[in-house]
This record gives structure tokens, C-alpha cells and sequence, in this order.
């Protein structure tokens, strides 16, 4: 097996040098092939129904269910048009939404029972029911749209609905649609919208980077290179193995996907140049040095990606199916990136030589020739590497004292930046990310104005027992208990009923079995708030209940406000199964890589911990500082699952080069050699990534400035404290441990011969 490893490393190497050319123009005909014969699908024209988040044993889903089969009118449409008037709506402004509404119903029917299957084509309004009087100002009236319906077909076909009032001239008359579904279409369109811009100023940000790292235009142009060839080959690819193996690529994180792509091929590629820089340097051919750079980084390289792309894919095991999807969809942009890095890197060192960082000449050679073509230096002695405050910080960490010192003060500012996390809330709010400006969030605002902001989607109470509806005294009590709940500014029930029949359906079940209440709330009704009353409320029913008198009756809750309670707690339960799965396959692999268990007990704990501050400063600056009604449900998800892969990459990268050293030297003087060897590399690769991702945040949609926020936030706090002070201060700490229970490295004291450390080795 052995044998075989290296006769692969071999033929790699010779791919990659003598064969560059062949590597770029198979690239090159990749990507023809790809772009002719895989079709590109546009992830933002996905559809799906709020309902779709939760599984069909949901308690909401259920109850949802059972409302449906007992009342002829449904009441969650995620979609409503809005009749606002400060002065007061007249009543013929009324009395014509009702009309109009009854107009589409008798429309709808008259066509339904024209089509040989009764049923009417999709992307069709086919009911609209205008809501009880509930403001003197404004008027409510939900729509339906026809069975598979699309977001944009259900979002333009309530444009067309709404468009009648407007033709009219009602004077002084506002109208708006909103709701869950236009919301939803609305952020669609500005990711759309947004979307290239992002791409272009991500590639930008990356040549400016690169370039002033490596001052040279050139070394810029060939990550650029390697990027958009990833990225030609990535889209379609994607979409198609997705329609392929049946997993979904949500298009809420496309972006999330372009960044994470854009940036490890920059890190890779960054590494790469980095070591083919360093050995030119030293005064070696550009064909040795290409060599040279691939036996060394390529399996660090491939590691990280692997590492990265086993973390992601413990998303599989989340028991919420909107995350387990995504699993496999990170899992293949991490590794398009790293095959792409580890194939086209190195054939463009091969290629370029000198002039991938010096137009004209030849790269002074101003470093000493590695430690592995020299003798070992003694403790204290030997090659000078990296700058003068890197060599200094290490000098600091690698005595027990400095080291103990950064391990306190580290963590505890890690600690005290996650302290926020124990008041995070999580929102399902579509229309609070929106712009101000955007038609659905003024539709949105509209009813908040009003007083009524949880009326486009309200809670849907369901009473069920024998003959129910004939306990009315008792309904009606209840009714009154549920308006006086916190956060319910109307309840609409059976005591709003002019007379004790309900003709239409909506309030009392022809069965007699079955009613309900509509519950509008004060605040968004996919917001924190919201949830936070609907939970109190779910609390408190039993109990209220019993005090109406109602009788043989079992109560359950619904509603859009209703299925976000649980999405949320889904969402957490998922996060908790995810994490400590991902943090288990991440220890397997570095276990084996580093053949230590202990080492990368700590690497990844160090990791849970910074990724628990990016979050924690995320709460405070969105949620405390800026009023925020939460996070995005699927921001501290997908950020915490990434952050805590991305840091067992750089782990890879600093670690590795430490265990290299550790070969030949003492532990701590290895970490001396090491560190500030790697340094530069890894902080450029850490301030690269976090740039890319803070670029996010040109998309003008809170959650992705949330997404943005945590991730630069993170890696920054991942490149700046966690690998250059914590790290190598722990490693300094765990001393001969480190390397426990394995004997890959020396990871001797300090003074112990090296000829006993190689002896060490040579026993492993």
C-alpha cells in the first residue's frame, strides 16, 4: 500500500511538471465539454411551500391538515393583498374587495368545470377571501393560488389581482401585496439581481489580494485563472448531479457557495505560490521547486480539502431534511476547489517559473536552503525564519509560562464574544431582510402601521370534539381569553358570527366537530416575538381551555407562526447532531493524518470555541445593536458548520508544518521553525477567505449580511488569535503529549539529541 502511495505521488508530480501543458488544455477541454453538455439550471427558480420545511408528522403540519379536511375555507395562504387607507377606509372601498373577491371565486369555478380534469392551470388566483373586519383603516384579503403553483407564478398572478384596485383609482388608497410567498420571490430576485455583481467583486478582491501579497500582477491573474476555471466547471456540474442523486442546492445560498468555492481555491493556490516562491528563493530550478512544493503541500492540500469536505457532509445526518441536503452541496464545492488547486497551481508554476512573480529576472535567492538539506541546527540555533514579530511571538509561546498566559487570555475573549449566544433568537422573516424600498416589505409595513403586522399570517387556533359548535357560550370564553394573551392584538372566533350559523365555512366546521380561532399577532409573524408568544400561548392552552369550559374538545395550534416554532427548534436540534457528528469525522481524519489523538482533541475544541464567538458577536451587533428580530434561521447553521470545518483546514496547514519540523527537532523548536515559516501563508489564506465571504454582504438582504458577518468575523478570529497564539502556546503546553498515542513526530523535550528523536521515528 505503501508502494502505491508513493508510485501516485510520483506519477502526480510528473503530471503536474512535465505534463503542464497537458494538465491546462485537459482543463480547458473540461470545460468546453461541461459548458456544451451540461445544462446550467438557475437555483433561484426553485419552489416549495412554507409547509414543505417540516416533516408530514409535524404537530403543525398535522393540525394544518385537519383544518383543511374540516373547513371549506383555509386560512394559511402565505399570500395577501392589502387595502390601506390612513384616513379610514369608506365603506364602498370595502364592499368592493369583497366583490372582487367573490368575482375570482365564481371566475375560478366557472373555469375549473370548463377543464376536462376540473382543475385549473397552474399560476392561477383561484380564491380569494377577504378577512373580517378587523382596522377601520385597512383591508386584508388572502389569496390562493391553484395546485402546483411556483413562487413566481403565485407572486405575479396576486400582482394581477392586486392591479384591479389600483386601476381603479381608489382615492388616497394604498395597496400592496405580501406575505410568506411574495417575500420569498422578492429576495429571489434581488439574489438574482445581485448575485453577478458579488461574483465580479469577489474575483476583484482576490487579484487585488494576491497581487499586493506576492506583488506581482501575474501570481493575481493565475488564481484568477484557477478560479474561474473552477467555477466554469462547478455551476454545471452542481445542478446537474443534484437533479442526478436527488439533493437540493437551496439558491438562498448560492452565494455562500461562490464564496466558499472562490476563496479555498485562493487559499490553496496562495499556499502553493507561497512554497514555489520560498524555493526559488533559495536559489533552486523552477521544475526542483515545482517538485519540491507538491511533495510537500499537495498532501496538505488534499488533506484540508478532505477534512472540509467530511465536515460539510455530516450535515447528511441532520435531522432537519432542509440542512441534510445541503450536505452534499458543500461537500462538492470544496472538493471542485481542491482538485481544481492541486492539478492547475502547479502546472501554472511549471509554466510561469520566475515570471509568476517577477516580470523581468529572476527571484533573488535570499533565504538559507531548508532544514532538510543541512544538519540539524542545536536548540537555539540555526536558520532565521520569518519576520522579527512572528519570531519574537513564538519565542514568547514557546515557554510554559508565555504559553499559559495565551491560553487564559485567549480563551477567555473567545468566551466572553460567545456570551451572547445565550439569548440568540432565530427568525424565519422573509420581509424584515428585504430592503425598505421593496414593494413586499411596504406591504409589510402597511400593516404595521396599522397595528396589525401578524395579519398576513395569523395563528390559526383549532378546537376539535364531538358537536363542539354547539358549546358557543363556552367558544366564546375562550375567544375572550385568547385576546388578552401577550402579542394578540385581535382574535377573530365564532362570537364575530352575525348569527349563530356560519354560511361561508370559516370560523365553524359543517360537521359540527370542529372551530377555530384567528389570532393576529402585534409583530411579524415569522419573527423571533412572534414565535416566542405563539410558544407562550401553546403553553398556556390547556390551562385556558379548561377555564371556558369547553368540554371532550383536544386543541391544537397552526399557522405560518406555528410551523416557524418548530423550524426553529428543528433548526437547533439539527445544529447540536450536526456539530458533534462533524467534530467526530473531523477528528478521525486529522487523527490519522497527524497520527495523534490528543493533538486534534484540542485543534478542534479551539475551533468549537472561536466559531461560538463569531456567533455570539453576531448576535450582539445584529440582534442587540442594531434591533434585528433575530437571526435567519439558517445563518448560524450553516455558518457554524462551515467555520468549524473551515478551522480544522487552517489546523492542517499550521499543524502540519509543525509536525514536519518535529521530524527532525524538538517539539518546541519545531513550533519555533515552523510558525513563523508558515505564517505569512496561513494569515494570507485566513484574510483572503474572510475577505471573500464579507463580500457576501454587498447582497442588500439581512441574512446574508448576517452569513457575512459571522464568517469573516470568525475566520479572522480563526487566522488572528486562534492558529498563531493559541495553537502553538496548547502545543507548547501538551509538550512529549502532543503526539499522544502515536510516535509519528519526535516531540521531545527541549535538549533531548536529535539522533534519539530520529530514533523515535524510526520506531514509529
Amino acid at each position: 500500500m505503501h508502494h502505491l502511495m508513493r508510485a501516485a505521488a510520483r506519477a502526480y508530480r510528473g503530471l503536474v511538471v512535465s505534463g503542464r501543458w497537458v494538465v491546462l488544455a485537459g482543463w480547458s477541454a473540461l470545460v468546453a465539454l461541461v459548458l456544451v453538455l451540461v445544462p446550467v439550471t438557475d437555483l433561484s427558480a426553485s419552489s416549495g411551500g412554507f409547509n414543505d420545511l417540516l416533516p408530514e408528522s409535524s404537530s403543525s403540519v398535522q393540525a394544518a391538515q385537519r383544518s383543511l379536511a374540516q373547513f371549506s375555507v383555509p386560512v394559511i395562504s402565505g399570500t395577501a393583498v392589502v387595502l390601506h387607507d390612513p384616513d379610514g377606509l369608506d365603506p364602498l372601498t370595502r364592499a368592493h374587495a369583497v366583490v372582487r373577491a367573490l368575482a375570482v371565486l365564481q371566475e375560478g369555478e366557472r373555469e375549473a368545470a370548463e377543464q376536462p380534469d376540473g382543475v385549473l392551470p397552474r399560476n392561477r388566483v383561484v380564491a380569494a377571501v377577504p378577512v373580517p373586519l378587523v382596522s377601520a383603516d385597512t383591508s386584508v384579503t388572502y389569496l390562493f393560488a391553484s395546485p402546483g403553483s411556483s413562487l413566481g407564478g403565485t407572486t405575479n398572478a396576486a400582482d394581477r389581482y392586486a392591479a384591479h384596485f389600483t386601476e381603479h383609482d381608489l382615492p388616497g388608497v394604498q395597496t400592496a401585496v405580501t406575505g410568506f410567498v411574495p417575500a420569498q420571490r422578492a429576495q429571489a430576485d434581488v439574489l438574482r439581481e445581485h448575485l453577478g455583481t458579488f461574483e465580479l467583486l469577489s474575483l476583484a478582491l482576490v487579484v487585488l489580494v494576491v497581487a499586493l501579497i506576492f506583488r506581482s500582477p501575474v501570481a493575481s491573474l493565475a488564481v484568477l485563472a484557477v478560479a474561474a476555471g473552477a467555477l466554469l466547471v462547478y455551476y454545471p456540474l452542481l445542478t446537474w448531479l443534484a437533479a442526478e442523486l436527488g439533493f437540493s442546492v437551496p439558491a438562498e445560498l448560492q452565494p455562500v457557495l461562490a464564496a466558499l468555492l472562490i476563496g479555498v481555491v485562493t487559499d490553496y493556490c496562495v499556499l502553493f505560490f507561497h512554497a514555489f516562491r520560498n524555493g526559488l528563493a533559495q536559489g533552486r530550478g523552477v521544475h526542483e521547486s515545482v517538485r519540491r512544493t507538491v511533495s510537500a503541500e499537495s498532501p496538505v492540500v488534499a488533506v484540508a480539502g478532505i477534512t472540509v469536505a467530511v465536515g460539510t457532509l455530516a450535515l447528511l445526518v441532520s435531522p432537519f431534511g432542509l440542512f441534510a441536503a445541503l450536505g452534499p452541496a458543500l461537500a462538492f464545492t470544496v472538493l471542485v476547489g481542491a482538485v481544481a488547486s492541486l492539478l492547475l497551481a502547479p502546472a501554472l508554476m511549471a509554466v510561469l517559473g520566475h515570471r509568476l512573480f517577477r516580470l523581468r529576472g529572476r527571484v533573488p535567492v535570499t533565504l538559507p536552503l531548508d532544514a532538510a538539506d543541512a544538519p540539524p541546527a542545536p536548540e537555539g540555533g540555526g536558520e532565521r525564519t520569518g519576520g522579527w514579530l512572528s519570531r519574537a511571538l513564538v519565542a514568547v509561546l514557546t515557554h510554559r509560562a508565555g504559553a499559559v498566559a495565551a491560553v487564559v487570555l485567549v480563551s477567555a475573549v473567545l468566551l466572553a464574544a460567545a456570551l451572547p449566544l445565550r439569548h440568540a433568537a432565530l427568525s424565519m422573516s422573509f420581509t424584515a431582510g428585504l430592503p425598505a424600498s421593496d414593494p413586499v416589505a411596504q406591504g409589510a409595513a402597511l400593516l404595521d402601521e396599522a397595528g396589525l403586522a401578524g395579519l398576513s399570517a395569523p395563528t390559526e387556533v383549532l378546537v376539535e370534539g364531538p358537536g363542539v359548535v354547539g358549546q358557543r357560550e363556552a367558544l366564546a370564553r375562550l375567544q375572550d381569553s385568547l385576546a388578552g394573551r401577550a402579542g394578540v392584538v385581535r382574535a377573530i372566533g365564532p362570537a364575530d358570527l352575525p348569527t349563530r350559523e356560519d354560511r361561508f365555512g370559516l370560523l365553524l366546521a359543517s360537521s359540527g366537530d370542529a372551530a377555530r380561532f384567528l389570532l393576529v399577532l402585534d409583530s411579524d409573524p415569522l419573527a423571533a416575538s412572534a414565535i416566542a408568544d405563539v410558544r407562550s400561548l401553546q403553553a398556556q392552552l390547556p390551562a385556558l381551555v379548561e377555564r371556558s369550559g369547553l368540554t371532550g374538545v383536544q386543541v391544537s395550534t397552526t399557522g405560518q407562526t406555528r410551523i416557524a416554532s418548530e423550524v426553529a427548534e428543528l433548526t437547533v436540534h439539527s445544529l447540536f447532531v450536526t456539530l458533534a457528528v462533524a467534530f467526530g469525522l473531523q477528528l478521525l481524519v486529522l487523527a490519522v493524518y497527524l497520527r495523534s489523538l490528543l493533538t486534534p482533541l484540542v485543534v478542534l475544541s479551539a475551533s468549537l470555541v472561536s466559531m461560538g464567538s463569531a456567533l455570539g458577536l453576531t448576535v450582539l451587533v445584529f440582534q442587540d445593536l442594531l434591533g434585528q428580530p433575530g437571526l435567519t434561521f439558517y445563518a448560524p447553521f450553516a455558518t457554524a458548520v462551515l467555520l468549524l470545518a473551515l478551522g480544522a483546514d487552517y489546523s492542517v496547514f499550521a499543524i502540519g508544518g509543525i509536525w514536519e519540523q518535529a521530524r527532525r527537532h524538538p517539539l518546541r523548536r519545531a513550533i519555533a521553525i515552523a510558525v513563523p515559516r508558515s505564517a505569512g501563508a496561513i494569515t494570507a489564506a485566513g484574510v483572503i477567505l474572510a475577505s471573500t465571504f464579507a463580500v457576501v454582504g454587498v447582497i442588500p438582504l439581512v441574512t446574508f449580511r448576517q452569513i457575512a458577518f459571522t464568517m469573516a468575523v470568525g475566520l479572522l478570529v480563526d487566522t488572528l488569535l486562534v492558529r498563531p497564539l493559541l495553537m502553538p502556546a496548547a502545543l507548547t503546553l501538551l509538550g512529549r503529549w502532543a503526539g499522544w498515542p502515536g510516535r509519528r513526530t519526535a516531540l521531545t523535550e527541549p535538549g533531548a539529541p536529535v539522533v534519539a528523536a530520529r530514533r523515535v521515528e524510526a520506531g514509529a
